[in-house]
């Protein structure tokens, strides 16, 4: 049987945490199918952070004691294809198959989540520059994503790093079917991944209210503080703040990224627009 490994290379924001923490707690079940997610090196669930600085021992070592399926991940891969480069020599070298993966979700929605990553990873220096995002408005924010996301491209170049199996795109929502299938349906495997394990997102709304209160100099850090804490007992609670008009403007921006995808892997990822926003 050829070894074969499966590179899920993101995108971020796109289920990457629920895969690979899915993978962590089922090492011993996907051991006993032949199959290894190499432990982490870091707190990070993701296993390929270091792709770039992989070795031919590093390989042969993953696939010791039977193993036939190697599985690797890391969402920060996404749009840096050049750290895949040594992988792709030892693998064409040794004969080893190369699954790239990845997974994405409509660009309205990437924006909403990426939104909110901001607000969790700077919360502290917004709260003390008293200056959310920067100084930049929603608008601005997605502006910047727009203008620098290239996502056909992004997978054109891996695949051109291993052409000899298609890469295999897939929704967010799609990660269980689509996984299981590749990993061959192994039996024993725990699919169940704790709701605060997954790096859930915060809804627009309070993203939009903590960044509010911070711009007003009246409302006291420490209850900034609390309604921030307060956000992440509301994750998936209905969300005002992605509305039909957010929706509506985001996925016309991202129009030539969606027919890029479309017309080179016949991937549609474009969001249904909401009906009262539609012409």
């Amino acid at each position: 049987m050829t070894q074969k490994i499966i590179l899920h290379i993101g995108s971020p924001k796109c289920g990457s945490t629920y895969l690979q923490r899915v993978m962590m707690q089922n090492t011993e079940a996907l051991l006993q199918h032949g199959i290894c997610y190499p432990a982490p090196t870091g707190s990070h669930p993701g296993n390929a952070a270091d792709l770039a600085e992989i070795t031919a021992d590093q390989v042969s070592a993953m696939f010791a004691d039977g193993v036939q399926t190697v599985v690797l991940s890391h969402e920060d891969l996404y749009s840096l294809s050049k750290r895949g480069a040594a992988l792709s020599q030892i693998t064409a070298k040794a004969g080893i198959d190369v699954q790239l993966l990845a997974f994405l979700r409509p660009f309205s929605d990437f924006v909403f989540g990426d939104y909110s990553q901001f607000m969790k990873q700077y919360f502290d220096t917004f709260l003390a520059e008293r200056k959310p995002y920067g100084g930049r408005t929603f608008e601005t924010f997605a502006k910047r994503r727009i203008d620098t996301m290239r996502p056909a491209a992004y997978l054109t170049n891996w695949s051109k790093l291993f052409p000899v199996l298609p890469i295999i795109l897939g929704n967010h929502r799609n990660i269980q079917p689509i996984l299981d299938e590749l990993l061959g349906h192994p039996t024993g495997m725990n699919w169940d991944v704790p709701l605060h394990e997954t790096n859930p997102s915060l809804r627009m709304q309070d993203c939009d209210i903590i960044a509010a209160a911070m711009l007003d100099l009246a409302c006291a850090d420490e209850d900034i503080r609390q309604i921030f804490l307060n956000a992440f007992h509301h994750t998936q609670q209905p969300d005002m703040g992605r509305s039909p008009e957010r929706i509506a403007w985001l996925e016309e921006q991202f129009r030539p990224q969606n027919e890029a995808l479309l017309a080179q892997f016949g991937f549609d990822n474009r969001a249904r627009v909401p009906r009262d926003t539609e012409a």
